[in-house]
């Protein structure tokens, strides 16, 4: 199993100080290499006050000029978002850049007022995405080549550098429906998974994206963001991130990021308040001790399959920089050797 780091650089309440926050993850990115991670890789959204990285691919390179071996990219970027052939030429200069070590990590997005501010109708994104994928693989492996789709056009287009990466670099795909796992097993390297749903939602959803696999001759590879932090014991993990990570979970329960269909304990709750930390993680963090943490992930693989997990340590609110340090150390030195 690999291993990789998510961050969204977030400086709340209104990106004041957001140049030392973009240090410290530039240092935790040094840190995540040295400790044995396999990636540090960036998220996106848009017109968020605490900064919420809108330039993922910018920041990953940045990171990629600081390191030497880990893996940098998205995880991920808002494809529809974007001109295809602009993502193809910057993540092959980033792919240079970093001696070909670029996973680029693609999602339709679902935030209506990011597609309002770029003037795209959410209704495009089907459309918008799965031609971006085949323009970006194309315009990554072919000169000369046209293109005649329902959202974009070109004529005789080449693209100069291309990839380091033979013959392209992996793409991933974000998927959370039955459309979109079809999408991931025919379009994708690796099917991306969200960091909200439980274990189990996982497994059932992993059954599904590989059957479409085995339609499609595609081999499934399943790359899992999760909340994670490591501590010398549970209660000091706890203690740790218990705050930070209901700070982002309260508010996915709030804008609706929580699926009752998939959820049964929704039925019980009749308010913010009685979502608690011991409610969520069952089954859905990997939160502990080293001990613990090993557990919790080697269940997560007996249930779902997963080749690669995406952990993310630090949330808008915290824990502090030096704190995320020690967890990037001691998640290195503790649990990754247990899945070498």
């Amino acid at each position: 199993m690999k291993f990789g780091i998510l961050h969204s650089a977030q400086d709340p309440p209104r990106a004041e100080n957001v140049g030392r926050r973009y240090q410290e993850v530039l240092a935790e990115a040094e840190e995540a290499e040295r400790a044995g991670f396999d990636s540090f890789l960036f998220t996106e959204h848009h017109q968020v006050p605490d900064g919420y990285c809108p330039a993922p691919l910018i920041a990953a390179t940045a990171v990629a000029a600081r390191t030497s071996r880990i893996k940098v990219g998205s995880a991920i970027i808002i494809l529809p978002l974007y001109h295809p052939l602009r993502v193809a030429e910057d993540t092959a200069v980033l792919d240079a850049i970093s001696l070909g070590r670029l996973i680029l990590g693609v999602g339709q997005g679902y935030v209506a007022p990011e597609f309002e501010a770029y003037g795209i109708p959410m209704n495009q994104r089907p459309s918008r995405f799965e031609e971006g994928i085949e323009v970006i693989k194309r315009a990554w492996t072919e000169d000369g080549f046209s293109f005649n789709g329902k959202r974009f056009q070109m004529e005789n287009v080449s693209i100069s550098p291309k990839p380091v990466q033979k013959p392209r670099p992996p793409i991933w795909l974000a998927a959370w429906s039955d459309p979109g796992f079809e999408r991931a097993a025919r379009f994708g390297d690796a099917w991306c998974v969200d960091l909200i749903n439980s274990f189990g939602t996982v497994q059932t959803w992993a059954e599904t994206y590989r059957q479409y696999c085995a339609a499609n001759g595609t081999t499934p590879y399943i790359a899992a963001l999760r909340e994670a932090w490591v501590g010398p014991t549970s209660e000091q993990a706890t203690q740790d991130i218990g705050e930070h990570v209901m700070s982002s979970h309260l508010y996915y329960y709030g804008v609706g990021g929580y699926n009752p269909a998939v959820e049964p304990w929704m039925a019980n709750v009749n308010s913010q308040s009685d979502v608690t930390l011991d409610l969520l993680k069952q089954n859905r963090f990997i939160i502990g001790s080293p001990d613990e943490c090993e557990a919790q992930i080697r269940r997560f693989n007996a249930m779902a399959g997963v080749d690669y997990l995406i952990l993310r340590f630090r949330h808008p609110s915290g824990p502090d920089h030096q704190k995320v340090l020690e967890a990037i150390r001691l998640f290195g030195k503790e649990v990754i050797p247990r899945f070498a």
